[in-house]
């Protein structure tokens, strides 16, 4: 066995964050009725503000 051990990944750019976030826009504007496409799109700014939120205080001092 080898004795490799998983580090932290760094971190992607903006541009793949704001890549995927458009695709799967896109997917609920061609594919979605209006309701799905309403939640989903509530979802999908929720999901990507948060995730942004939590990547932005990673390295900060919390004080």
């Amino acid at each position: 066995m080898s004795d490799t051990t998983h580090n932290e990944s760094s971190s992607l750019s903006s541009g793949v964050y704001i890549a995927a976030f458009i695709i799967l826009f896109l997917v609920l504007a061609v594919l979605a009725d209006l309701f799905t496409f309403i939640l989903g799109t509530i979802g999908l700014v929720v999901t990507f503000a948060a995730f942004y939120r939590d990547n932005s205080h990673h390295g900060d001092d919390h004080h």
